[in-house]
């Protein structure tokens, strides 16, 4: 046991950012304390210690049982991972932790945010909501619509788009058995637009956006990023709708009564200058996300969420945040093309003497286990004077990069 100093790490599917939240946590003089469902989590040894439970069968005084039975006493629940919100909520307000704020629970379901923000005159997007055995198709009277779990639909996880009522029948019957008949599932009104997301910390219940991304390619059939995401924005409409958006998500999250966090809130821009919310989550953006907002904005959003979390006070980094002048930044993402093991790939070394490339991530040994989600294992951050340049140093980066699965 570690008298004050013991944080919980939560993890699912080994996801989470386990090993640096770890090395950050023991720099401060802290305790990791590794929580997941794998016994033989590979990210156990960066933790002082590892608690196992079942997320999908476990209840409260079960996880708080095997903490105490672990010697642990927590100061702090660090939590990266979408459908462990609820989890890190409720563990914090059992020990009497940061993050226990009973407004941070909408975040956990898109139905509930669909809500809140309807009920607050925030959106007009028509949706509806059920299991996907159960799902009343007959209240969705418009197409073309978005189809996904309502929770723990993280990388665009099983994200559908159907046509028709046929189409969404079928959807609903593909996440049946792809995730069970109970599912929480919902049915949202498509945005026909351009994708953008925005980055920034909440402190006492206030938004504050820093980092603003325009996405110029997507993957519609998929619904992956896909292409360039470039920041700040570069389509007017873009820039225009990451403002009124950001005003929306604001006036939400001060009427959720939610403290100090981080927020990545993806939206959408239609041509004639409306917006809408795609979704909100309460963690930092993830892939070059990070590097991209330091580079930018000076700002380490990882560092502050975790510090966030810890109680601390942090009024001042937005102060000395900066917008990035004149530069532009663009993150180039790639994508598994099957399920398989990465078993080569062009280093990020080599990526990065192409001049224009600033930074990078390759994640060797990278094992895709199904095509219904994003499978991002490398990106390039690219940064120039401008958008042409942008373009045309990524298609260096394509020519370059070559990577095989097994």
């Amino acid at each position: 046991m570690a008298e004050d100093r013991d944080v919980l790490i939560y993890s699912k599917r080994y996801e989470g950012g386990v090993r640096f939240v770890s090395r950050m946590l023991t720099a401060l003089g802290r305790r990791p304390v590794l929580v997941s469902e794998k016994p033989e989590d590979v990210n156990s040894v960066h933790c002082a210690a590892h608690i196992v439970v079942d997320w999908e069968t476990a209840s409260l005084e079960e996880l708080v049982a095997a903490v105490g039975a672990a010697g642990v006493e927590p100061t702090a629940v660090v939590n990266f991972v979408d459908p462990l919100i609820s989890w890190q909520v409720r563990t914090a307000r059992h020990y009497g932790l940061t993050g226990s704020e009973q407004g941070r629970e909408v975040l956990l379901s898109k139905a509930r945010v669909r809500a809140a923000m309807a009920d607050r005159g925030l959106s007009s997007l028509a949706f509806a909501t059920g299991t996907a055995a159960s799902l009343d198709t007959d209240a969705v009277t418009s197409y073309p619509v978005i189809v996904k779990p309502d929770q723990d639909s993280g990388a665009s996880r099983l994200v559908r788009r159907a046509e028709d009522a046929a189409e969404l029948v079928s959807c609903l019957k593909e996440l049946a058995a792809a995730a069970g008949p109970e599912t929480d599932v919902i049915v949202e009104e498509y945005i026909d637009g351009i994708e953008f997301s925005v980055d920034g910390p909440v402190l006492d219940g206030r938004f504050h956006p820093l980092f603003e991304v325009e996405k110029t390619g997507h993957d519609n059939r998929r619904h992956h990023d896909a292409g360039l995401l470039i920041s700040p924005p570069v389509t007017a409409q873009v820039r225009s709708a990451v403002g009124e958006l950001s005003e929306r998500v604001r006036a939400l999250c001060s009427s959720l009564g939610l403290g100090n966090s981080w927020l990545h809130v993806e939206g959408r821009a239609r041509a004639d200058g409306t917006c809408e919310l795609v979704e909100v989550n309460p963690r930092p953006g993830g892939r070059s996300y990070r590097d991209a907002i330091r580079r930018a904005c000076g700002v380490d959003s990882i560092d502050m969420s975790v510090r966030m979390a810890l109680g601390e006070r942090l009024d001042g980094v937005l102060a000395d945040a900066t917008t990035g002048g004149t530069e532009l930044l663009a993150m180039l993402p790639f994508e598994a093309d099957r399920v398989g093991t990465l078993a080569s790939a062009t280093s990020i070394e080599e990526l990065m003497r192409i001049p224009g490339v600033v930074d990078g991530y390759l994640f060797e040994n990278f094992r895709v286990v199904t095509m219904d989600r994003e499978n991002h294992f490398a990106e390039a951050l690219i940064a120039a004077d401008s958008v042409a340049d942008l373009h045309r140093i990524a298609e260096q980066v394509r020519s370059a990069f070559t990577f095989t699965f097994e």
